[in-house]
């Protein structure tokens, strides 16, 4: 079953940008809590890849080339908080601070993903004229992200 939200802007005055912010956070009638898939993939945009087009350039290309078989599955460890692992097209994206906030997406949606930011990022976007939200779709959140990508065969061990 595919989960779907939306990657929204927050306007900062501060900086006079836009900044990534999850999607809804909502509770279904058995008292399970949906969103954290949405805030975990704004979490890692914003906070380690952040604003730069050379970052997000890297990451389409080392995805890409995962998805081709060009190079094998990955670790890609820590950024400012946030782990990413790869295994058998499943990309795991975790929370370092938040246990709640981890996400597991395939490849292909991770791209797409990351081709609209980067759509965003080369947008000239004000307070009067904000940019789209950014669809997302990935396949578990929570914990449910944690059982699956654990149960691929050759994942790396998370440090939850």
């Amino acid at each position: 079953m595919m989960m779907n939200d939306q990657i929204i802007f927050w306007w900062n005055e501060k900086s006079n940008l836009f900044i990534p912010t999850g999607g809804k956070i909502h509770t279904t009638s058995n008292g399970v809590v949906l969103g954290y898939g949405a805030r975990e993939i704004s979490g890692w945009l914003s906070n380690d890849i952040q604003y730069g087009l050379h970052s997000v350039n890297a990451w389409i290309k080392n995805l890409t080339d995962l998805a081709s078989g060009k190079s094998t599955d990955g670790n890609f460890g820590l950024g400012n908080a946030h782990w990413v692992m790869v295994t058998q097209g499943r990309v795991f994206i975790g929370c370092e601070y938040v246990e709640e906030q981890q996400v597991l997406l395939t490849i292909e949606q991770t791209l797409y993903v990351l081709e609209q930011y980067r759509s965003f990022l080369e947008g000239s976007y004000t307070e009067e004229y904000p940019p789209e939200a950014i669809d997302v779709e990935y396949l578990s959140e929570g914990k449910d992200a944690v059982t699956q990508y654990e149960s691929l065969e050759g994942a790396y061990c998370l440090p939850y």
